[in-house]
C-alpha cells in the first residue's frame, strides 16, 4: 500500500500480518519518521524577497517571516500562491509544502513647475505613483498674475485638471500677467469696452 502525506510532523506506522492456515502472524513493527515541509519562495520583476527563518526545510508550525523589498522605480503589490494580501513582512505558519511570490509593478514619477507668478498644488502628494492613479492638479495665480494654461505632460487649460499616471510626467502650469482697465466717462455720455474684462 501506497501512504501519500500532505502534512508535515511526526508519523508512526505501524504494520502488522495476521496468519492463516498456511502462514503464521508476523511481528507487529511499528516505526517513527519526522516529516518536514519545503518553502519556495519567488519574485517578480522588479523586487526580491527574503525569510527569517531561511531553512532547506521546517518542521511543521514553524513560524517564517517573509520581507518583499522593491528595486528603485517598483513598488510591492502583493503576495500569491500559498499567500494572499499586502501586509509586508508577513508572518506564515508552515502547515504544508507552500510556494509563495512576491509581486511588484513599475512606478511612476511627477514632477510640477510653474511659468510665472503662481503655484501648483498636487492631491495626493507622493513620490510615487502606481499605474493608472489619477492625481489632482490645481493652478493658482497670486495677485497680478492669472493661469493661462499647462503645459508638459498634462495639456489644456482646464482647472483643476486630473491626471492619469500612465508613465512618469512633467506638468507646467502657465501664468500670465494681469492688467487692470479703469475707464470713465465725463460729461453726457458712457464708455463700453470689448471684450469687458475685470
Amino acid at each position: 500500500n501506497v501512504v501519500t502525506l500532505t502534512g508535515g510532523g511526526t508519523v508512526k506506522v505501524r504494520a502488522s500480518q495476521a496468519g492463516d492456515a498456511n502462514y503464521s502472524a508476523a511481528a507487529s513493527v511499528e516505526q517513527s519518521f519526522k516529516v518536514s515541509l519545503v518553502l519556495t519562495t519567488e519574485a517578480t520583476a522588479g523586487g526580491s524577497v527574503s525569510r527569517n527563518l531561511n531553512l532547506a526545510k521546517y518542521d511543521a508550525g514553524t513560524a517564517v517571516q517573509l520581507t518583499a523589498t522593491p528595486n528603485s522605480g517598483f513598488a510591492f503589490t502583493g503576495w500569491s500562491g500559498n499567500a494572499t494580501g499586502t501586509q509586508n513582512p508577513l508572518v506564515i505558519t508552515m502547515d504544508a509544502n507552500k510556494t509563495i511570490t512576491a509581486n511588484f509593478t513599475n512606478t511612476f514619477t511627477l514632477t510640477t513647475g510653474v511659468a510665472g507668478n503662481g503655484s501648483v498644488g498636487v492631491n495626493p502628494q507622493k513620490s510615487a505613483y502606481l499605474p493608472g492613479e489619477v492625481v489632482t492638479l490645481t493652478a493658482t495665480a497670486v495677485s497680478g498674475s492669472g493661469f493661462s494654461h499647462w503645459s508638459g505632460g498634462a495639456p489644456g487649460s482646464a482647472n483643476p485638471i486630473t491626471v492619469t499616471m500612465d508613465a512618469s510626467k512633467t506638468v507646467t502650469a502657465n501664468f500670465k500677467v494681469t492688467r487692470t482697465l479703469t475707464s470713465a466717462a465725463t460729461g453726457q455720455g458712457t464708455v463700453t469696452r470689448t471684450p469687458e474684462g475685470a
